[in-house]
């Protein structure tokens, strides 16, 4: 954006010597003819910018002659510039007093006027200086100044039209003619009168600098930098040059270029807006997130009520994962600006969020009252509804997204994922292949295609991980389909599951997600292979244990001392906390949930948590009940050969959930209302792990009747009236 045009000075009436008076009487005339030359050579100093001895030569006049008017008008004009302007006022006053005709007086008594903000008391001035000189060419552009400032354009345009018919070399009046033309849109004459300008001054560096706003506002994005660039030459300290120049820069995509001329105007002026604005949006969008953090605030400091920094700013903090300020901020933007209606689409995705789901469909609403075709608010508002579980209502506003924007990545995957909870794999697999549009996914770029269900007849296919742990173990399950059609598999998983993928029978290798890769003929996301299978609710692959047990990290467990006695039950209450679902409070439970459960049921707990949540347990009252394992794990291996030293798992949506499903071990997930995609509706079982039973919540947020019918299960798991199995050893 570029900066506010600035609108030039008032141009003072040109300075001249009076003609000679002649005065009857020998004394008289000396005096006349003494004044004369004392006042000529006044002029000249003041000509040439020595104000101290002009004003002591107009002084001198003065005490010869107090009512010297040229001499107090011009007395005057030197008070103005000394900034004494109590003085300069009074004295121009006197000399209008005593000589009332002249309208060089008025206009220079208006220009000091209108330069304390006394607008409607300079226009008296400027108009008494017209009635006495029409064809004063300065006194048109100094009123075509006050009415701009006022926001009567059409008359201040007129004025500098004015000013420019009587005095064609008046460069400030061709400048300021075409700032109102720009303003008024009319970008091509605007152009014309800044070249004017510029022709007849080329060291203006005003003119320059409105040049290059109307060539920027033409996308004219050279010839507006070598105005600006011209306008830098004229004058190195012209801040607001430095940040447009900047701007065209960004426009270019010469974002470290751009950054410093923004760092340039701000060491001009600190405290200029704009500059931190521009800065704190290439920071951003350089992933410089905290320092972008700094500048937008900067920004307000000096400009508290601009609504594109408190939006931006709220962008910032709900992509740090702090979703309470972002609120603050989008907040701040102002009511019903239709400029700003994203600010209420993204405050409805901050509350959303923060789980205040009724308060945020409001919000977007808001944005669609604004807006009634915007396809990304319809789209968060299914997102919202999504979240409520009102899933018609989501699909409906996902297809009216898709409808205003066919293809929008976000409203595509979004539907997928219904489709995929209600069980329509052949649709929601197909519409999940989006995923790649809707960042932070990025498809990559193999040399090899992705294998959609060709014979591989032997070829080496690299199948890789794409999102979170659980997603990886869930997917290994293909693995043996993908060899029995003929692929020689490499497999590429995150760090801490590379000693589990390597117990895979018959995996050719086993590299790191993101290393070196080896030659292969085809390549595969994990989740894109029920795609490549055609996979249905009926043909889910539910054989386990698909994943095995490393002898390693099997024989570290068994060095542990496990009771002999008594149902072993492994516990874990948090997900991974950068999952999306979990910064939406969905996922994760806390831990005092868990107290009737440790409380009442004699079994021996073992939290299976690890990372930050697991330092919360030092502090629960029945911390001594549970034994922590976190400090015997490296990896998913050892979270895995634990896991097969329990009875049961009770665990949140998490990996450990996908991990103990594909070990065959009895595993319990606790479920939120509003379960993700893989898990269904309403089934307390699932397709995918024959072992697992999902408990969910009655309604948002219900963690305490999840966990009493947890405890009922837990006394039929005691009792023996519910599958059991003997742990791994």
């Amino acid at each position: 954006m570029t900066s506010q045009l600035p609108i030039s000075a008032p141009v003072a009436a040109p300075l001249a010597a009076p003609p000679p008076q002649t005065v009857e009487g020998s004394a008289d005339q000396v005096i006349a003819a003494a004044i004369q030359q004392i006042f000529d050579a006044a002029i000249r100093f003041h000509r040439t910018g020595q104000f101290q001895q002009a004003a002591q030569l107009y002084g001198k006049i003065l005490q010869i002659d107090p009512d010297h008017a040229d001499s107090l008008h011009l007395l005057g004009m030197v008070a103005a510039q000394a900034q004494q302007t109590p003085m300069a006022i009074d004295l121009i006053r006197k000399a209008i007093a005593v000589k009332p005709g002249v309208a060089a007086y008025h206009s220079n008594l208006g220009s000091i006027l209108q330069g304390l903000g006394r607008l409607a008391e300079a226009a008296d001035e400027y108009t008494l200086g017209l009635s006495l000189d029409p064809k004063m060419a300065e006194i048109h552009l100094n009123l075509g100044l006050v009415l701009q400032t006022q926001g009567k354009l059409d008359a201040a345009i007129a004025e500098y039209r004015q000013s420019v018919a009587l005095n064609p070399t008046l460069a400030a009046a061709h400048s300021n003619l075409g700032n109102g033309l720009q303003a008024q849109g009319n970008l091509h004459e605007a152009i014309a009168h800044y070249e004017m300008a510029v022709e007849l001054n080329p060291t203006f560096p005003e003119a320059w600098y409105n040049l290059g706003n109307s060539q920027l506002a033409q996308d004219n994005l050279e010839d507006a930098a070598a105005s600006y660039i011209r306008a830098l030459a004229c004058n190195p300290s012209l801040a607001e040059a430095h940040c447009n120049l900047g701007n065209v820069l960004q426009k270019q995509e010469k974002l470290d270029e751009a950054r410093s001329q923004y760092e340039r105007a701000l060491q001009i002026r600190p405290e200029y807006a704009d500059a931190h604005y521009n800065l704190a949006n290439i920071l951003s969008y350089q992933g410089n997130r905290e320092q972008a953090v700094t500048e937008y605030e900067l920004a307000l400091q000096s400009d508290p009520a601009c609504a594109r920094a408190h939006n931006n700013l709220g962008n910032v903090f709900r992509s740090l994962d702090r979703p309470e300020d972002a609120v603050l901020h989008y907040r701040q933007v102002p009511e019903g600006d239709r400029d700003f209606t994203d600010a209420y689409n993204n405050l409805g995705l901050a509350l959303l969020s923060l789980g205040q789901h009724e308060e945020a469909i409001q919000s977007i609403d808001r944005t669609l009252a604004l807006k009634p075709t915007m396809a990304e608010a319809h789209c968060n508002k299914g997102a919202v509804l999504h979240a409520q579980n009102r899933i018609p209502e989501a699909i409906a506003s996902y297809r009216r997204a898709l409808e205003l924007k066919p293809g929008l990545p976000k409203a595509t995957i979004n539907l997928a994922m219904i489709e995929l909870v209600l069980g329509d794999f052949a649709a929601g697999w197909m519409n999940y292949e989006h995923r790649w549009n809707d960042a932070p996914l990025h498809q990559r770029d193999f040399p090899c295609p992705q294998w959609k269900g060709e014979p591989l007849n032997g070829a080496r296919i690299l199948l890789h991980a794409e999102q979170g742990l659980g997603d990886t173990l869930q997917f290994l399950r293909y693995v043996p389909l993908v060899q029995a059609a003929g692929g020689a598999v490499i497999l590429e998983v995150q760090d801490r599951l590379m000693t589990l993928a390597a117990e895979i029978p018959g995996v050719v290798e086993v590299v790191l997600w993101g290393g070196a890769l080896p030659a292969f003929d085809w390549h595969c996301p994990l989740l894109s292979l029920p795609l490549a299978f055609g996979t249905t609710l009926e043909t889910v692959s539910g054989a386990v244990p698909y994943l095995s047990v490393p002898e390693a990290s099997r024989t570290k467990m068994r060095g542990l001392p496990w009771p002999e006695a008594g149902l072993r039950v492994g516990l874990l209450w948090a997900g991974n906390p950068t999952f999306s679902r979990d910064r939406y409070r969905f996922r994760s439970a806390p831990l005092e949930l868990f107290k009737p459960l440790l409380e009442e049921y004699s079994v021996h707990w073992f939290s299976l948590q690890i990372g930050e949540p697991a330092t919360g347990l030092a502090k629960a009252p029945w911390a001594a009940k549970v034994v922590d394992l976190s400090p015997h794990v490296e990896n998913m291996a050892d979270t895995a050969a634990q896991i097969a030293q329990m009875d049961l798992v009770i665990t949140v949506d998490s990996a450990v959930a996908h991990l103990a499903g594909a070990l065959g071990v009895p595993v319990w997930v606790l479920m939120p209302f509003t379960p993700d995609w893989r898990w269904l509706q309403q089934r307390s079982d699932t397709p995918w792990y024959p072992s697992m039973r999902l408990f969910r919540q009655p309604r948002p947020g219900d963690w305490e009747a999840v966990i009493a019918e947890m405890g009922l299960a837990l006394q039929q798991f005691q009792d023996g009236e519910l599958p059991r199995r003997i742990p791994l050893s």
